[in-house]
C-alpha cells in the first residue's frame, strides 16, 4: 500500500468527457471543479452547481431515508459503488453502522437471492469450467495492473441459504466492500471473483432470470482442475495477492484450505475468520462468566466449517489466555450437536471428516438414544453456553433456554447463523428469558432492548454482533503488507486476542456484556489487527522476507496511514 498511490489519480485530458463521468474510480460527478470542467470538456455535462463530497453524500443519506425496504437501500448503494467509488465509500464510512447491515448481513441473503434479477452492472470476473486452460488469460480481462485482495465463491453454500449458484456473486462483492471500508485496502487492487461450476438447486436452473450456467454442478476432478489453474494463474499475474475463501460447501471448504494454505498467501473466512471472531469474543464471554474455562459446558449447534473454525479457535485462544489449560482438556468441555443429536464416535454413523476430531469418545453406544434431538441434548448436558451455527432458523426456545438459565448465572448465548432469519434465537428473547443474564453475541445485527428487570430495576441490554468484519479486512491487509508466504493458523489466532484486548472494560461490564468493540471504529481495530498478523509473521521463520520486514509498520497509527481514504 506504501508502494502503491492512495488517490485515484485522473486520466490525461485528451481522454473524452464520456469516460471522465463514466469511469467509477475517477469521476467526481457534480463535484467536478470549474476549471475541471473546462479543462476536460465537461462543461454543460454536469448541473452549474459545484458540489462537495459532504453534500454529495448527505444528498445520498436523503435518498437512503426515504427507502423503506432494505433491499432497495441495497440497489441504491451498489447502484452508487458502481457509477462513483470515493463517493460510494465515503458515504459508507460516514454512515457505517446503517450501511453494514444493507451492504452485509443480513441484507445481503436477499441480495444473493434476487442476484439475478436485481442485475444491472458487474465488476467481478466469472469462471466456468469452459474456461478451463484459459484462466490466466480471463484474469488478464480485468484489467487490472495490480491486485491486493481477491474474495472467491463458488456459491455452494451462501450463508445459511444454500446453493445459490452465480447468484452467490453478491458475497465477493459484498466481501470487497468490507475490505475497503474497514480495511483501507485500495478499490482498484480488490477484485471479486467467482466460480460458476453449476448449480444443483432446480428453481434456480428454471428461472428465466437467471444467468448461471444451467447445468448441475461439476464433478471434483474439474472442479479442483479449475481451482488450481485458478491459484497458479493468481500467484504469477499478480504475486502480490492474498486470496480468501468464501461460502464454499462443506465438502470443498476443509479440501480447499488444505490443499492451498501451505503454497500461497490464502485462508478461509467461514473457517478461520468465523473461528478468530468468536474466539474473541467467547473469551470475553467467559471472563464475564466468572468461570475458568474448564468449567464451561458449551454446546455448538451445527457442524460445518463455521462450526468447525469456531471450536478450534476457542480452544487455541483459550490454551494461549489461560496457563496450563491444554486443548484436550478444552475439547472435554464441548459438545457438536447435528441433524443427527450429538456428534460422537460410537453413534454407528459414517461421521464427515471434519467431524471426527471434534466427536464425543466418552459416550456408549447405548447412551446414543439419550441425545438425538437439541432439546435432549441441552437437558442431559445442561451446557452452560449456546453457540448456534446450525442455520435452521429458531432452535433456543424460550423453554430451553429458561432451562439453561435455571443453574447457569451468566448463561453465554450466541446465535450465529446468517441471515437473520436463520438466526437461532432473537437477542431481544435471549435477554428477557434470562432476566438481563445472558451474554449475548449473535451473527446478524440486533437492536438493544429496554428491559426491567426482576429487582425492578430499568436495564438496557446491548447485544454484541459476532461480525467477521472485525477480522477478515485486517487479516487481509497484514498479510499483503508484510507479503507473508502464507497464513498460518496461528496468525489468525494472533488476530483473534488482539481483537478481544480492544474491548472497552466499562463497555464488558455494561448489561449483556459488550464483547467486542463498536464497528463505528473498524478502521481502528483493522489495523490492530493488521499490525498483530504484521508482527506474528515476522516471528515466523520463513513467511517475511527481511528487506520487506525492515519498511513495515511498527505501530497501528502506521498501519492506518496507509489505508486508502475516499476524496477528490
Amino acid at each position: 500500500m506504501a508502494s502503491r498511490s492512495t488517490t485515484a489519480e485522473l486520466p490525461p485530458p485528451q481522454v473524452g468527457a464520456n469516460l471522465w463521468l463514466a469511469n467509477r474510480f475517477n469521476t467526481k460527478s457534480t463535484a467536478f471543479t470549474e476549471e475541471e470542467r473546462n479543462r476536460l470538456g465537461l462543461r454543460g455535462r454536469l448541473p452549474p452547481h459545484i458540489e462537495t463530497m459532504d453534500e454529495q453524500i448527505a444528498r445520498v443519506y436523503r435518498q437512503f431515508t426515504w427507502m423503506d425496504q432494505p433491499i432497495a437501500k441495497y440497489q441504491l448503494l451498489r447502484s452508487l459503488q458502481d457509477t462513483n467509488v470515493r463517493l460510494f465509500y465515503g458515504f459508507v464510512l460516514r454512515h457505517i453502522t446503517e450501511s453494514l447491515p444493507i451492504l452485509y448481513t443480513p441484507t445481503v441473503g436477499e441480495a444473493c437471492q434476487k442476484f439475478a434479477a436485481l442485475y444491472q452492472k458487474d465488476h467481478g470476473v466469472y469462471f466456468t469450467r469452459q474456461d478451463k486452460g484459459h484462466i490466466r488469460e480471463i484474469l488478464s480481462n480485468a484489467q487490472r495492473d495490480e491486485i491486493d485482495i481477491i474474495v472467491i465463491t463458488d456459491g455452494s453454500r451462501i450463508l445459511g441459504l444454500g446453493d445459490l449458484g452465480a447468484n452467490g456473486m453478491g458475497i465477493p462483492i459484498g466481501k470487497i466492500s468490507l475490505y475497503i471500508a474497514g480495511g483501507g485496502l485500495n478499490p482498484r487492487t480488490c477484485l471479486p471473483v467467482t466460480f460458476d461450476c453449476g448449480t444443483d438447486t432446480e428453481a434456480l436452473r428454471a428461472d428465466p432470470c437467471y444467468l448461471g450456467l444451467r447445468e448441475k454442478r461439476c464433478d471434483d476432478a474439474t472442479f479442483y482442475d479449475m481451482l488450481d489453474e485458478f491459484m497458479a494463474g493468481v500467484k504469477a499475474q499478480w504475486p502480490m495477492a492474498v486470496v480468501q475463501f468464501e461460502d464454499f460447501s462443506n465438502n470443498h471448504c476443509f479440501d480447499v484450505l488444505e490443499r492451498y494454505r501451505d503454497h500461497y498467501r490464502c485462508f478461509n473466512d467461514d473457517i478461520q475468520g468465523t473461528g478468530a471472531v468468536i474466539a474473541a469474543g467467547f473469551l470475553n464471554a467467559v471472563r464475564l462468566t466468572g468461570m475458568h474455562p474448564t468449567q464451561h459446558r458449551i454446546l455448538v449447534y451445527g457442524a460445518g466449517s463455521a462450526a468447525t473454525g469456531v471450536v478450534e479457535a476457542i480452544c487455541a485462544v483459550m490454551h494461549a489466555s489461560y496457563a496450563g489449560v491444554e486443548h484436550v482438556q478444552l475439547m472435554k468441555c464441548i459438545f457438536l450437536v447435528d441433524t443427527k443429536g450429538l456428534v460422537t464416535n460410537t453413534r454407528g454413523d459414517v461421521l464427515a471428516k471434519h467431524k471426527v476430531a471434534l466427536a464425543r469418545k466418552d459416550i456408549a453406544v447405548e447412551d446414543n438414544a439419550k441425545y438425538h434431538t437439541l432439546e435432549s441434548c441441552i437437558r442431559e448436558i445442561k451446557p452452560t453456553a449456546l453457540i448456534g451455527l446450525a442455520g435452521a432458523g429458531p432452535a433456543f426456545t424460550e423453554e430451553l433456554v429458561r432451562f439453561v438459565a435455571s443453574y447457569t448465572a451468566r448463561p453465554i448465548i450466541f446465535p450465529l447463523s446468517n441471515p437473520t432469519s436463520k438466526s437461532e434465537i432473537h437477542t431481544d428473547n435471549g435477554f428477557k428469558w434470562t432476566d438481563g443474564r445472558a451474554i449475548m453475541a449473535s451473527g446478524s445485527p440486533y437492536p438493544s432492548v429496554a428491559l426491567t428487570l426482576a429487582d425492578g430495576t430499568a436495564a438496557q441490554c446491548v447485544p454484541s454482533q459476532g461480525n467477521n468484519m472485525y477480522i477478515f479486512p485486517g487479516v487481509g491487509l497484514g498479510a499483503y503488507l508484510c507479503q507473508t508466504k502464507t497464513i498460518p493458523e496461528s496468525a489468525l489466532i494472533a488476530a483473534a486476542l488482539k481483537l478481544a484486548s480492544l474491548v472497552d472494560p466499562a463497555e464488558m461490564s455494561k448489561v449483556g456484556g459488550l464483547l467486542y468493540p463498536p464497528l463505528s471504529d473498524i478502521r481502528r481495530v483493522s489495523s490492530e489487527v493488521a499490525l498483530a498478523i504484521i508482527e506474528h509473521c515476522k516471528a515466523q521463520p520463513g513467511l517475511v522476507a527481511a528487506d520487506v520486514a525492515a519498511t513495515l509498520p511498527r505501530t497501528a497509527d502506521e498501519v492506518l496511514s496507509r489505508m486508502w481514504v475516499p476524496h477528490y
